[in-house]
């Protein structure tokens, strides 16, 4: 029988609010290895030779800020609604201009049709000296189109076994996009004319303290298992629960990769 602390801990996770790209909530609860790799290095690395930056779903904004300062002309665009005007209020003090936009098709869903440009992005031709993008879809050839010659893209993206075993856990099919990897996103780019200087993949171990955690990301991440309700799982969520209690953190395998590509003259 499920016991008070349990059901204290899914409530609490219910009832926790979660806007923008934050996962404060989850600190020290949901704890990931590090990556070997850091992003916003990565993308330091490249902020002198820019004097304009394109951030591709920007979430609310939370890691773009912390790239201050920022080039002269920089812009965000971010598909979701209300994380578009989260956005706006914490990048008007850093001069960058937030668009609102559709956002692109997952990319396992263009593998096959790698120049796709719709839905197209309201910029235009050769607007930019660097565009980046993390844990969000693109169409490449839209990126290489507001791209200038020699122009870098960065992206870092969740790859399609990323926690895939939740989903195990919880008996729920595999996410849909297995097929999203380095191996397929280099194709895809090299396809519509990118120049690839820079890749890398890993998988890390993700460790999950308590049951209330699993329940909290699967609310801000639906896409990750679109079936799932409290209500539904309540019975496996309460043989988790236990599991944590008797043996610790259950540990699962995140899949990211990093790409740095570049516009040719």
């Amino acid at each position: 029988m499920p016991t008070a602390k349990f059901e204290d801990l899914i409530s609490d996770a219910e009832r926790a609010p979660f806007q923008g790209w934050d996962f404060a909530w989850l600190d020290q609860r949901m704890v990931e290895d590090p990556l070997s790799w850091d992003y916003l290095a990565q993308v330091r690395r490249r902020l002198d030779d820019a004097r304009s930056m394109l951030d591709l779903g920007t979430g609310g904004g939370e890691i773009l800020s912390q790239l201050s300062p920022l080039p002269a002309i920089t812009v965000a665009t971010e598909a979701y609604l209300p994380n578009a005007f989260i956005a706006a209020r914490r990048l008007s003090p850093l001069r960058v201009q937030v668009i609102a936009v559709e956002g692109a098709p997952e990319n396992y869903s263009t593998l096959a049709t790698p120049d796709a440009n719709t839905p197209s992005l309201p910029i235009r031709d050769r607007s930019f000296d660097l565009v980046i993008n993390r844990h969000e879809s693109y169409l490449a050839a839209e990126v290489l189109r507001i791209l200038r010659p020699h122009g870098r893209f960065i992206t870092q993206q969740c790859g399609g076994r990323n926690y895939a075993g939740l989903n195990d856990l919880l008996g729920l099919p595999a996410p849909r996009f297995e097929s999203w990897n380095l191996s397929n996103a280099r194709a895809q780019l090299l396809a519509v004319g990118f120049d690839l200087l820079d890749m890398r993949e890993q998988f890390t171990t993700v460790r999950f303290h308590d049951v209330g955690a699993i329940v909290y990301f699967l609310k801000a991440a639906p896409w990750q298992a679109p079936d799932f309700a409290v209500p539904k799982f309540r019975n496996r969520l309460s043989e988790l629960h236990n599991q944590i209690e008797n043996t610790g953190p259950i540990a699962i395998q995140a899949h990211h990769f990093l790409i740095e590509a570049e516009k040719p003259a």
